[in-house]
């Protein structure tokens, strides 16, 4: 970007007149060089623009940066990210703030009281940008064997996480989900926006929510309605497998599910790899809120999600994701709601919600491999840990079948699954904190199938 052209960008910002393309000029220059950005802030301090960003609430932000936040495009976080690059760089002011190399026609009217405005910031303004006043942007919905961080903590924008072990899950606000293990390191850039520096992560955007960017070494990935995970080595090397949806890379090249490309500091441009997911299956998990699998216990991947009917595995119960942040009503009819075991034979008994609740559905299933020559006789037992608690179990055929529309994700193929719920010899118990499930199961004939509901994120804490 040549001087003219930033000075452009510059009136721009300060006359409220920065457009969306001109916001993702600037975050693009600034990626090249993070030195940019003090610079740019210093022109700013000269016009007394970025006095009025410190001083003023979030209702002052200028006129275009609201506008670009407002439209929900593929952009939505990169004007705000011009702001927060903005605060998060802030130095100390300088008392001589004339500059040879840039012009400062525009701002002769004002210049005395510009001058008085720098002076009085360079004494009421820190010298290092504070870690605890960026705005709350996230919240940390669990932590494993991280020290540093614990469930429930508020993360805000230009924080920092570096985690040596361990992993956690965080919620924007925006409703997007992230997952990261260590080795990791990650920038929350803003409500809808997260900087990953090294380590694996899985983004998932329920719902209709868009527009979530993560920005990577070499790369900016921005969701279009998706699940995606980003493998970040430790020299900024990258791989992105999308797991479902669509993304659109930097140059508006977009990936569908079952995707995967890589891209390192000496690539121009990404290229196309083998998709990949295992080195994902951990983050995939925990972006659900599956705290802990004890036992021969899997979440379903990527690709077994919609497909529970053909997936047949003696070794394994599989856990399928469903639906997300489902309202249920009053008088919900289900199989369970208290702490303790539960078995057949039921005699017709259920129970009704007492009160509206939104819930996550997850359909727990064991479906081994058939062999009409060998009579099937297979034991299995396993725990589910959430980070929620369980709202309710449904261990019925009938009710299983009268929840498909609302709890099953649309157009799941339950093609040869019969006999559905629990047999006699099966037993389900529900912990008192509402949190672990466990489950022994002896199939015999059919398929051992129930669905277990717990609290959505939205209505948790």
């Amino acid at each position: 970007m040549n001087e003219s052209r930033l000075q452009q960008l510059i009136e721009n910002f300060q006359d409220d007149t920065l457009s969306e393309p001109e916001c993702r000029e600037l975050m693009e220059w600034f990626d090249e060089d993070e030195s940019r950005v003090s610079a740019f802030a210093d022109e700013l301090r000269v016009g007394n623009v970025l006095a009025a960003l410190h001083v003023i609430d979030s209702d002052g932000i200028p006129l275009a940066v609201k506008d670009s936040l407002g439209r929900g495009d593929v952009a939505i976080d990169i004007a705000s990210n011009v702001r927060q690059h903005l605060e998060s760089q802030q130095q100390s002011v300088r008392a001589d703030i004339e500059r040879p190399n840039l012009s400062l026609r525009k701002w002769a009217p004002w210049w005395i009281a510009a001058t008085v405005a720098v002076i009085a910031l360079s004494v009421i303004l820190p010298r290092q940008p504070d870690a605890n006043r960026g705005d709350v942007v996230a919240t940390v919905q669990n932590a494993r064997n991280v020290q540093e961080i614990s469930a429930g903590d508020q993360l805000r924008s230009g924080q920092v996480l570096k985690l040596d072990d361990g992993r956690i899950k965080i919620n924007f606000q925006s409703g997007a989900r992230l997952a990261i293990q260590a080795p990791a390191e990650l920038k929350l850039l803003g409500p809808n926006s997260a900087q990953l520096q090294n380590g694996v992560a899985t983004v998932r955007v329920p719902g209709e929510i868009k527009g979530f960017v993560l920005v990577t070494p070499h790369q900016r990935v921005t969701d279009l309605g998706t699940s995606f995970g980003v493998d970040v080595d430790s020299t900024g090397d990258t791989a992105i497998s999308v797991f479902e949806g669509e993304i659109e890379l930097e140059h508006h090249q977009r990936l569908v599910g079952g995707q995967a490309v890589a891209l390192t500091a000496t690539e121009k441009s990404p290229h196309e790899i083998p998709y990949a997911i295992k080195q994902f299956l951990d983050t995939w998990r925990v972006s659900f809120g599956v705290e802990q699998l004890i036992g021969d216990v899997r979440v379903a991947s990527p690709g077994e999600r919609h497909s529970p009917g053909l997936i047949e595995d003696s070794d394994s119960l599989l856990l399928f994701p469903e639906r997300e942040d489902v309202l249920l009503k009053r008088q919900y009819v289900v199989d369970g709601m208290e702490p303790g075991t539960y078995r057949r034979p039921f005699r017709k008994h259920t129970v009704k919600l007492t009160e509206d609740v939104r819930v996550d559905s997850f359909l727990l299933q064991y479906n081994p491999v058939h062999n009409d020559d060998v009579p099937m006789n297979q034991k299995f037992q396993g725990e589910l840990h959430f980070d929620r608690p369980i709202v309710a179990v449904i261990l019925q055929k009938d009710l299983l079948d009268s929840s498909d529309s609302e709890l099953a994700l649309p157009q799941t193929d339950f093609r040869n699954i019969f006999r559905r719920g629990i047999n006699d010899a099966d037993v389900i118990t529900l912990s008192p904190d509402r949190r672990v499930l466990h489950v022994a199961l002896n199939v015999k004939n059919g398929v051992d199938q129930i669905r277990v509901l717990v609290a959505s994120d939205n209505n948790e804490r």
